[in-house]
């Protein structure tokens, strides 16, 4: 089937409240399955006002003096640990897989980007991975996003009244929209919550791992092997996965990276699908700039990157290019045959030019990497897009980029 014909039937049939479906015509099968979150020792316990600078502080004693509105609805959100947001630390994953077949011995999972809230686009890139591999897909979510986060931070209309509120605070913000400001608004006034977020994604997928192996997943039997296909933020957390390779359990796993595996230094997400300046300029300068001062100053960040966590220890290598060279240089020579990464000419996100630069390893032989350029406008969050003038040119480059990755992952 098309990709236009794809797109919206899948769109249409997939939903996160039935145990499982079965659509003939694509003979697909789709589960959901729950999973807890183990966050032990990862948040911060009590007040997380403590976490924010005191003009920060300054700033939300105002803001929240003035919009009575983003106090009841956002705001206050920021008194309330991390830890007991409930829909991110309890939730259903999907596995779509075909219906002809009761249970497979490798998997794929696939992993989103940044500030996504529905599956809608993945799911034809899941049905055409499975389709040219054989293997089942794994949607999983990254912490506090899709179906991981509170059903308020999606309410358009809470959410344009924050946007046009956080416009006033900030007249220099630049692309706050009802999209990005739940986003912009934690990880401006906490940027502790980038890191925390993503150990807790990683620490995630490694326990999935772990299920799978043990034969604890319907449709997947014992010891069932592990690869990724990352997209944009999910190609940096499944790069950070490969390089740390917890327990070996990553041994022989392969990983697809397209539109990312860059470095945090070398993304632009100021978007308004994605982050606005605010934030985006305020993560830059926590974890670019100054983040061997912010962990002097902040014991509870010092302890998580002062523990013995390799997952750790290498998202602090992917936070800068220059300065934690030699230790990607280092562990991507041990997976250099096993990544495969894809770039888009026109993606100013993530510019192809820098997850080239990203993967230079201690080994002579380079990681595969390719660019493409559709002939026709694109972007980084919407590389396919659904438009009836083009749609033959992009059904050609879906299939000729989707066919590579699936390839690789064969």
């Amino acid at each position: 089937m098309r990709y236009s014909k794809l797109y919206p039937l899948l769109r249409e049939k997939y939903s996160l409240e039935y145990d499982s479906l079965v659509i003939e015509e694509l003979e697909l099968k789709i589960t959901n399955h729950d999973f807890m979150s183990d966050i032990t020792g990862l948040y911060p316990e009590g007040d997380e006002y403590s976490e924010i600078n005191p003009l920060v502080k300054a700033l939300i004693k105002y803001y929240l003096a003035q919009n009575e509105f983003s106090d009841r609805y956002l705001l206050k959100s920021l008194s309330v640990p991390d830890s007991e947001i409930e829909e991110n630390n309890k939730f259903k994953y999907s596995i779509l897989s075909d219906s002809k077949k009761e249970v497979s011995s490798s998997a794929i999972i696939l992993l989103h980007g940044l500030n996504e809230r529905g599956w809608e686009k993945y799911l034809t890139w899941a049905y055409f991975l499975l389709k040219h591999t054989g293997k089942p897909v794994i949607l999983f979510p990254n912490a506090f996003h899709m179906n991981r986060a509170p059903k308020s931070w999606s309410n358009f209309r809470l959410m344009n009244e924050i946007s046009n509120e956080r416009k006033n605070l900030l007249p220099g913000v630049v692309l706050s929209s009802p999209v990005n400001v739940a986003i912009s608004t934690r990880l401006q006034f906490v940027p502790q919550r980038f890191v925390y977020s993503g150990i807790q994604t990683i620490r995630d997928i490694i326990s999935l791992a772990g299920d799978i192996k043990e034969g604890n997943v319907r449709g997947l039997a014992k010891g069932t092997s592990v690869d990724f296909f990352g997209y944009s933020i999910g190609a940096f957390i499944s790069e950070i996965i490969m390089m740390s390779n917890p327990f070996g359990v990553f041994n022989n796993s392969r990983c697809v990276l397209f539109c990312g595996g860059t470095t945090l230094n070398k993304m632009s997400p100021v978007n308004k699908y994605i982050l606005d300046s605010e934030a985006a300029n305020t993560i830059q300068d926590f974890y670019v700039h100054k983040f061997e001062q912010n962990l002097a100053i902040d014991e509870r960040l010092r302890s998580l990157f002062g523990s013995e966590s390799e997952e750790a220890f290498l998202f602090k290598a992917m936070l800068g290019h220059d300065e934690n060279l030699p230790v990607r240089k280092r562990y991507l020579a041990k997976i250099r045959d096993r990544v495969f990464a894809m770039g888009l000419a026109k993606d100013t996100v993530i510019p192809a030019d820098s997850i080239r630069e990203a993967l230079i390893s201690d080994h002579p032989k380079k990681i595969r990497f390719e660019l493409a350029d559709p002939p026709y406008n694109y972007t980084h969050e919407n590389p396919f897009p659904l438009l009836t003038k083009i749609e033959n040119e992009v059904e050609r480059q879906f299939e000729n980029i989707f066919t590579k990755a699936a390839n690789f992952l064969n």
